[in-house]
């Protein structure tokens, strides 16, 4: 499972074709090195659960 911002930005960086046939696994998707920047800058953001400030890990 992956949280929203990870999701949207597999999203935003790859269509639903290439994840279908070059990224249709957690593994590869771990893997991808354009993603692994984008989840280290996710991972780095502060978000607000339910109105609680939280860092993301």
């Amino acid at each position: 499972m992956i949280c929203r911002q990870c999701h949207n930005g597999i999203h935003k960086f790859y269509s639903e074709m290439e994840l279908a046939k070059r990224l249709n696994s957690l593994a590869a998707i771990l893997a991808d090195e354009l993603l692994a920047v984008h989840f280290a800058w996710v991972a780095k953001q502060k978000i607000n659960v339910k109105g609680n400030s939280n860092i993301h890990s």
